[in-house]
């Protein structure tokens, strides 16, 4: 069965970053800090890990403290998978009744889906990528290049949310906030060591977080929690015939003459990119998580992984070529590694 599921938040939430709390049993990775930031969106890793929740409560195998027999063990492989997500899996991993998760968009009440605007996007409203010229000698060769006028560096690159149904472009959906408090730790020698900073996120009212999933049935609606602050996310499933988000987006686009690949997700890079034409880029770094069903202590069965992965934001674009290799089964499944082209058909 094919699903759209909505994710809206029912209270301010935090997707964790690189930089986070000293954790025990972890290795340091220098990131540490008093002060810990928040993504707007949930990285599909977390959502991944919502829908195998949702799935062993549908089966009457969730337990909070992870104190599985083998037996259950058995029972929850068979419906979500053996282990964890893994970037540098080398087999095909297998997540049980989830067969496949698309990227994550937003949703307004209309169930309008947006994206995140694309990087060369010079509209207000609407789409208008930035004009190009061709035959600029570079360090990296000869390349195109926006035309004079187009790139504005003070502006930098387009931001906001756009709207596949009508072009609209919407820039308000998020707000953070700063909280302060004080980690109460036996190992800390006095109150000043736990002192710490938090960014929250509220998102506005109307929208949700969105992905399409297949997978052999998920619960029409139910309460789920997510990121750092184990926050309240209201769950909505329901059946749906089209749920191949890259043909939706590049539908939309498709009147378009000039060729932009996007990315349409975060994509995962192997080794570093070379890029042979004009293209805009947002990096980011990343540690998920993995469960670590030997430990006996509820918060050491949760564990960041020691390997840090380099990805490509998404929003990103390049200029009619893109040469990145995104051919990751196990990445594509859980909604990493998508890249579309815009216009140009």
């Amino acid at each position: 069965m094919k699903y759209l599921v909505k994710m809206t938040p029912l209270e301010p939430y935090a997707f964790g970053t690189e930089q986070g709390f000293e954790y025990p049993g972890e290795e340091k990775t220098g990131k540490e800090s008093y002060f810990v930031k928040s993504r707007f969106f949930p990285e599909q890793t977390t959502i991944l890990g919502m829908l195998r929740y949702l799935v062993l409560q549908q089966q009457g195998l969730l337990k909070t403290d992870f104190s599985y027999d083998e037996n259950e063990q058995k029972q929850m492989t068979e419906c979500v998978g053996k282990e964890s997500f893994s970037f540098s899996s080398e087999g095909v991993q297998d997540f049980g009744y989830i067969y496949g998760v698309s990227p994550v968009f937003l949703l307004n009440n209309e169930e309008q889906i947006y994206i995140k605007n694309p990087f060369q996007n010079n509209a207000d409203k609407g789409y208008k990528p930035m004009r190009m010229k061709a035959g600029y000698k570079t360090d990296k060769g000869i390349i195109s290049l926006p035309q004079e006028g187009e790139f504005d560096v003070k502006k930098w690159y387009a931001s906001g949310y756009y709207n596949l149904n009508n072009g609209e472009i919407v820039n308000d959906i998020f707000d953070t906030h700063i909280v302060v408090g004080n980690r109460k730790n036996d190992k800390k020698e006095n109150s000043e060591d736990g002192f710490f900073k938090r960014e929250i996120i509220t998102m506005k009212s109307g929208y949700s977080f969105g992905v399409f999933v297949e997978a052999k049935e998920l619960p029409t609606e139910t309460i789920a929690y997510m990121g750092k602050k184990k926050s309240a996310f209201r769950i909505q499933s329901q059946e749906v015939e089209n749920g191949d988000l890259a043909s939706i987006v590049e539908s939309a686009f498709k009147d378009h003459p000039d060729t932009w690949y996007y990315a349409l997700s975060d994509i995962l890079l192997d080794e570093s990119p070379i890029y042979e034409e004009f293209c805009i880029v947002e990096e980011k770094h990343l540690r998920n998580l993995e469960t670590v069903h030997s430990e006996t202590s509820c918060l050491r069965k949760l564990k960041k992984r020691r390997i840090r992965y380099q990805l490509i934001q998404s929003g990103s674009v390049f200029y009619r070529v893109c040469n990145l290799n995104v051919e990751n089964e196990n990445c594509k499944k859980i909604g990493y590694n998508h890249l579309v082209r815009l216009g140009g058909n």
